[in-house]
C-alpha cells in the first residue's frame, strides 16, 4: 500500500515538473515574440539600405488599410503587414492616406512611407 502511494506521489511530482517546464518554455517563447513585435513597431527599420529600390504603388479609394499593408508587403516595401498596421495606428497619419499612384523606396521607413501616402508634404506647402 505504501509503495503505491509513494509511486503515485512520485508520478504526480514528475507531471507537475513537466507541466512547469512546458509553462516556462511557453512564457519564454511568447515573451520573445512579443519583444520582437514591439521592437519592430518602434525601431522603424527599412527593408534595405539607401539608395534602395524604387517601387511603384497605386492606392485606390476603395482599398482598406489592411489591403494597403498587404500590397506593401507583397511589393517587399515592408516586412510585416501587422507591424505596419500598428505603426499606422500610432502615427500622426492615421486616417490621412490619399488614393493615388506613388513611388516608394525600399530604404524608406514606415513613417516615411506613411508621410508620402498621406501627401503630408503637399498639404504643408498648401497651408504655407
Amino acid at each position: 500500500m505504501k509503495e503505491n502511494s509513494a509511486k503515485s506521489i512520485a508520478v504526480g511530482i514528475a507531471v507537475k515538473i513537466v507541466l512547469l517546464a512546458v509553462l516556462v518554455l511557453v512564457l519564454i517563447f511568447t515573451g520573445r515574440r512579443a519583444y520582437t513585435f514591439g521592437y519592430q513597431i518602434f525601431a522603424q527599420e527599412a527593408m534595405s539600405e539607401a539608395p534602395g529600390k524604387k517601387v511603384a504603388v497605386t492606392i485606390t479609394k476603395d482599398m482598406s488599410f489592411g489591403e494597403i499593408a498587404k500590397l506593401l508587403e507583397e511589393k517587399k516595401l515592408i516586412k510585416d503587414k501587422n507591424v505596419f498596421r500598428i505603426q499606422y495606428l500610432l502615427s500622426e497619419y492615421k486616417g490621412e492616406i490619399e488614393p493615388g499612384s506613388y513611388v516608394l523606396n525600399t530604404s524608406q521607413t514606415a513613417k516615411e512611407m506613411l508621410r508620402v501616402l498621406s501627401r503630408a508634404d503637399e498639404k504643408e506647402t498648401e497651408t504655407e
